[in-house]
């Protein structure tokens, strides 16, 4: 069984598609959002702030902020996807800019703890040696009381709850790791920081929380184990998919994109959807003209009296009919019908209050008559009627 980490299973439960692309397919794509660029040019500096401060070197936020410039101009690549049109380069930067400061004024001169180590990997087995799992830890950190702290450094423009966080998976999974490496290690901390928002949350582990962690993992790897067919799953994170162009939810967007407008309105697939949405606008407006006929042709059956309306070379047959209805789902009266059944004893006659079968039911007089009584006070009549188009035989004519 393969090694997973945090990342390959938020992928998987993200998308499986791309999932097998990039971890069984191996499909490597050089391109990468400007998200991700900046987080990963913040958690370097991060690392070097406190890499030096380990050595008892304390930088200044200006030479923090000019390695910043430094490894942002020596790792930008043309590749890199910015999807907000009315944003640039320059505005990312600023903004990476922006945290370490704030996150630097919180925190200088970082004697609050000792940095045990900083992009620490770890790596772990769940249950047996079947299950394998490695991650890397933004900084481990010892602090009084020989509390460790697993701190994870968050650029993203979304800040969760306090739940969210309590049921962590990424940090609740490096605190086993954790553990596993020291296991005379009982205090453990783990601390996100949000840093658009200049904001701490904390959460703390029961061995409860753990063991359901634990099974939860587990059962996510086991599915994916047994998975054959990895289906596209849309969502909002589609728009930084490095994958567009195998996936069949987004494959002939990008093939039709490229071409210029004079091909783009004789590309196939585009003649048959816009030849498809015309005939649905046209359909639409056929069948409301059909209902006001249709309307018309059943009010004048009931004020002649027929039920037999000669045309041209066509006739109709009009049936009325009436149809006992009970109050729906959303109904408000629906309650109190189901609990008049339930509390005779016939629910389940009923298959959890199949209309259809209650209809049986009372049509054939299969239950009291007290019962059926108390159960037509929830019903109505309501009138159904159909329209029967036919030719007209010869003689008719």
């Amino acid at each position: 069984m393969a090694t997973y980490s945090h990342s390959q299973l938020s992928m998987y439960e993200q998308c499986p598609l791309k999932y097998k692309l990039c971890y069984r397919d191996k499909i490597k794509r050089d391109v990468e959002g400007v998200e991700a660029f900046l987080g990963t040019r913040v958690h370097d500096t991060l690392k070097k702030c406190y890499d030096d401060a380990r050595l008892t070197k304390v930088d200044t936020l200006d030479e923090l902020l000019s390695y910043y410039d430094n490894i942002w101009q020596q790792n930008w690549h043309d590749s890199i996807i910015i999807t907000k049109k009315d944003m640039t380069q320059d505005h990312y930067k600023a903004l990476g800019k922006k945290m370490l400061e704030t996150y630097y004024q919180r925190y200088a001169p970082f004697e609050s703890d000792i940095t045990v180590s900083t992009e620490m990997r770890v790596t772990f087995s769940l249950d047996d040696d079947r299950y394998k799992l490695m991650g890397y830890i933004d900084r481990l950190s010892r602090g009084e009381g020989d509390v460790y702290q697993i701190h994870d450094y968050k650029t993203s423009a979304y800040l969760p709850s306090q739940q969210d966080a309590d049921n962590d998976r990424q940090l609740g999974l490096y605190h086993i790791g954790v553990q596993n490496k020291w296991p005379d290690i009982k205090n453990i901390r783990l601390v996100w920081h949000y840093l658009a928002f200049d904001k701490e949350l904390v959460s703390l582990r029961s061995e409860e929380a753990i063991s359901k962690l634990v099974e939860d993992t587990i059962r996510t790897i086991d599915e994916i184990e047994a998975t054959d067919d990895f289906k596209p799953r849309e969502s909002g994170l589609c728009d930084w998919c490095e994958y567009p162009d195998l996936c069949p939810l987004r494959k002939h967007f990008t093939k039709v994109e490229a071409l210029p407008a004079n091909e783009y309105l004789n590309e196939p697939g585009v003649v048959l959807v816009n030849k498809y949405a015309q005939l649905r606008e046209e359909a639409s407006e056929i069948g409301e003209e059909m209902d006001k006929v249709k309307e018309a042709i059943l009010d004048y059956a009931r004020r002649e009296e027929v039920e037999v309306i000669k045309g041209s070379d066509r006739k109709v047959r009009v049936k009325f009919d009436e149809k006992l209805k009970f109050p729906g789902k959303k109904e408000s009266e629906r309650k109190q019908l189901n609990d008049a059944i339930k509390q005779a004893g016939k629910w389940m006659e009923v298959s959890q209050l199949d209309t259809t079968s209650l209809n049986r039911v009372i049509e054939n007089g299969l239950w009291s008559e007290e019962l059926i009584n108390q159960v037509l006070k929830y019903g109505r009549i309501e009138e159904s009627s159909a329209i029967y188009l036919s030719k007209l035989k010869d003689e008719e004519k």
